[in-house]
C-alpha cells in the first residue's frame, strides 16, 4: 500500500467513524447551518463550512468551523468581523442553555482544535476565533460576567466579547438583539419569530437565482414554517407579494397530505378486501393494481 492510499484509507474511515459517532443534530441546527451556507455561498472557494467537526480521537465535537481558505475575503457583517482563518461555532438553539460551563467548554474545544495530533501543529493560536450563536441572553450569567470584566459589549448590538476565559478572540453573538434587515434570518430562527422579519427572508429567497442558495433558504423557511405557523397564515392570509419559494412549500405540504390522505384510503381498502375474501395481502395489491414499487410501502403500513 502506498502512503497516498494509506491517508485515502485513513479519511474514508474517519469519515465513516465520524458519522457513526454524530449526535443526532436538532431541526434548529438545520436551519442554522442553511443560513450559515447562505451567508457564506457568495464567497466561493475561499470558505469551506466542516459540521459535527471531530475535535479528537473521540468526541467532543464542534458545531461548525469555518475554514477561510482566502486571507482576501473581507466579511460585511459585524458578527464575521472577528473571524480569522479557523472560526468555531457553537451553536445553542432557543430552548438550550448558555452559562459559564458551556463558555468554558467551548474554549476548551478550541484548544483541542489546535492541539489534536491529526494537524500536526498546522493551526496556530493567532489563527482561531470563537463564537456562540443564542437567541436570546442568560441575564443572570451576562451581568456576573460583566461585573468580573470577563464580558464587554462589541462595536454592534447584539455582540459581546469574551475576557480572561481565554487568549483566543472569542464572542457570542444574541442574534435577537441584531438590528437591521441583513440580520433578519438570525432573529427569525426562533420559535418567536416576528412577521417583518420573516417577510425578509422571503422575499430574499424569491430573489436568489441559484438553485442550491434557494435550496438552502428552502430549508430555512420550512423550519420557520414548523415553529411559527401562526405567522405563516397571516402571510399567507396576506398574500403578500414575491413569495414563490413559500408557495412551493406550501404546495408540498398540501401534496403531502393528500398523498397521506390516499394512502390511508387505500390501505383501509386492502384491509377490507383481505377480511372479506380471506386473501393475503399480495393478492389485495394484485386487486388494486398496485404498482410494485410501491408494495412494500403499503405492506408495511397494513402490519402497523
Amino acid at each position: 500500500m502506498t502512503e497516498k492510499e494509506r491517508k485515502e484509507k485513513i479519511a474514508f474511515h474517519r469519515a465513516a467513524l465520524k458519522e457513526l459517532l454524530a449526535t443526532p443534530r436538532s431541526d434548529w441546527h438545520t436551519g442554522f447551518e442553511a443560513l450559515l451556507r447562505i451567508e457564506t455561498y457568495k464567497y466561493g472557494n475561499s470558505i469551506r463550512l466542516l459540521t459535527e467537526e471531530v475535535l479528537g480521537e473521540e468526541p467532543p465535537r464542534a458545531d461548525y468551523v469555518v475554514l477561510i481558505e482566502d486571507k482576501k475575503v473581507e466579511f460585511d457583517k459585524d458578527i464575521f468581523k472577528i473571524f480569522r482563518k479557523h472560526n468555531i461555532l457553537e451553536y445553542k438553539n432557543p430552548h438550550d442553555s448558555l452559562n459559564e460551563r458551556v463558555i468554558r467548554k467551548i474554549a476548551a474545544y478550541a484548544y483541542l482544535y489546535i492541539g489534536i495530533a491529526e494537524h500536526e501543529g498546522d493551526i496556530k493560536a493567532d489563527e482561531v476565533t470563537i463564537s456562540i450563536f443564542r437567541a436570546v441572553k442568560n441575564p443572570k450569567l451576562f451581568k456576573a460576567m460583566e461585573r468580573s470584566g470577563n464580558l464587554i459589549k462589541g462595536d454592534a448590538p447584539g455582540i459581546y466579547i469574551v475576557k480572561g476565559i481565554t487568549d483566543i478572540p472569542f464572542q457570542i453573538v444574541i442574534t435577537g438583539e441584531l438590528q437591521g434587515e441583513e440580520y433578519a434570518a438570525y432573529r427569525a430562527l426562533t420559535d418567536k419569530a416576528a412577521e417583518k422579519d420573516v417577510e425578509h427572508i422571503i422575499i430574499a429567497a424569491d430573489r436568489e437565482k441559484a438553485n442550491n442558495l434557494r435550496d438552502h433558504y428552502r430549508v430555512l423557511i420550512e423550519l420557520l414554517a414548523l415553529k411559527n405557523p401562526q405567522i405563516f397564515e397571516e402571510i399567507r392570509r396576506n398574500d403578500m407579494d414575491g413569495g414563490d419559494v413559500l408557495m412551493e412549500i406550501m404546495k408540498d405540504r398540501v401534496d403531502e397530505k393528500v398523498n397521506e390522505k390516499e394512502r390511508e384510503t387505500t390501505v383501509n381498502h386492502l384491509k377490507d378486501i383481505m377480511e372479506s375474501f380471506g386473501v393475503t395481502v399480495d393478492k389485495a395489491m394484485d386487486s388494486l393494481k398496485i404498482p410494485q414499487s410501491q408494495r412494500s410501502i403499503y405492506a408495511g403500513l397494513i402490519k402497523k
